[in-house]
């Protein structure tokens, strides 16, 4: 693969980093050892130019020294036992507290000079000149159309749709949910299952659109939408014998 200049992007594998052409984001590190760490190993392992070679926790949180046949270190220690400058970072951890607490996670492993990974699936439909960000995770069958931007430390679930001009904020978390053209979507925001964003329309800053949510009109910071939840009928469904025949 050709060298290019730190001012452009390159691409390494499935994903594009402003960073320079050096070749230390091979091996990588994931920050976590619970369900969002399982997954982002699944796919680096098996979709992706990269080779996870440990897990890393706080100290505090450190467990076991072993999670899917690699070593887990801690933190604070983690730059001696695989230093930054042979190895990448992600960040694997969840939505809580409105994302903020990956987005200090990251911005922490940044600050011992780590690289952080992005990921974008051979199986995702994404425009051919997207610019991903660090510590992105785009999974398979998401679409994000032509013009569309994904902030950085961003998650965007399998079977999302990001219209035309549409533009997620950084540190979101986006989960299959549906948006239309030119919709904006404000940083630490979190947008659940089967959720529809009209086009045209702008989310406030930490919002949280729940699953089945449809979202209509322009919203402000820190709010909450949801959708109402199916009733069980009274009819039983023994009372149906002749369902599906």
């Amino acid at each position: 693969m050709a060298r290019q200049a730190a001012s452009e992007p390159i691409e390494l594998g499935f994903v594009l980093t402003e960073r320079t052409g050096d070749q230390r984001m091979g091996n990588i590190v994931i920050f976590g050892t619970k369900a969002f760490a399982e997954i982002a190993h699944y796919y680096f392992t098996h979709d992706s130019p990269h080779t996870v070679a440990a897990f890393t926790v706080d100290a505090a949180y450190l467990k076991e020294p072993m999670y899917k046949g690699l070593p887990v270190v801690a933190f604070e220690e983690v730059e001696r036992a695989f230093p930054p400058d042979e190895h990448g970072m992600f960040v694997a951890v969840g939505f809580h507290k409105m994302n903020q607490l990956r987005a200090e996670t990251a911005a922490r492993a940044e600050a011992k000079q780590y690289e952080l990974a992005s990921f974008v699936s051979s199986k995702a439909d994404v425009a051919a000149d997207l610019k991903v960000h660090p510590n992105t995770m785009i999974m398979e069958r998401a679409v994000i159309q032509p013009f569309a931007r994904i902030g950085k430390n961003s998650v965007i679930w399998s079977t999302s749709r990001i219209g035309f001009h549409s533009c997620i904020g950084d540190h979101c978390w986006i989960t299959s949910a549906l948006f239309g053209e030119s919709v904006t979507v404000g940083d630490y925001s979190f947008v659940g299952l089967n959720a529809t964003i009209a086009s045209f329309v702008s989310l406030g800053r930490r919002n949280l659109i729940g699953a089945g949510a449809l979202v209509l009109h322009d919203t402000k910071d820190g709010e909450i939408y949801r959708s109402r939840a199916s009733r069980a009928s009274r009819v039983k469904s023994d009372r149906l014998p002749h369902f599906g025949t």
